[in-house]
């Protein structure tokens, strides 16, 4: 891994790329989704040791990004639109508790849901949408 996004762009017919610089190999996990609710994926990493969110956001053209600390090493990232306003939301699934976590972009970042789902115990595993 390089570190490197090769981004094919729809907006040209699939006839034009990019490349964005993005992210430490062995370290990021890539978790690419629609972050700032412009209709077009974002480059997104998901940095265990440190529980940061790392995400670009394709309506700047890719020169803005943000970094949001939002969980811990052992959670397993489950971003998803959970509040239905067109942005994916970082969220996490801790299964020693069970627990989702729900950062909210309704509130910008500031405020989380808690959903208490499933039984780790019980064999269920976290499964999300790719």
């Amino acid at each position: 891994m390089t570190g490197q996004w090769f981004i094919l762009r729809s907006d040209s017919d699939f006839t034009q790329s990019i490349v964005v610089a993005w992210g430490l190999n062995g370290h990021d996990v890539p978790y690419p989704a629609d972050y700032d609710g412009d209709g077009k994926a974002d480059p997104a990493l998901y940095r265990a040791g440190t529980g940061q969110w790392l995400i670009k956001r394709s309506s700047t053209g890719y020169f803005d990004s943000m970094a949001i600390v939002w969980g811990e090493a052992t959670d397993q990232p489950m971003p998803a639109d959970f509040d239905g306003d067109g942005k994916v939301d970082p969220t996490i699934y801790r299964a020693s508790t069970n627990e989702w976590l729900i950062l909210r972009s309704t509130a910008n970042y500031t405020a989380f849901t808690t959903v208490t789902w499933g039984s780790h115990a019980a064999g269920d595993i976290a499964v999300r949408e790719r």
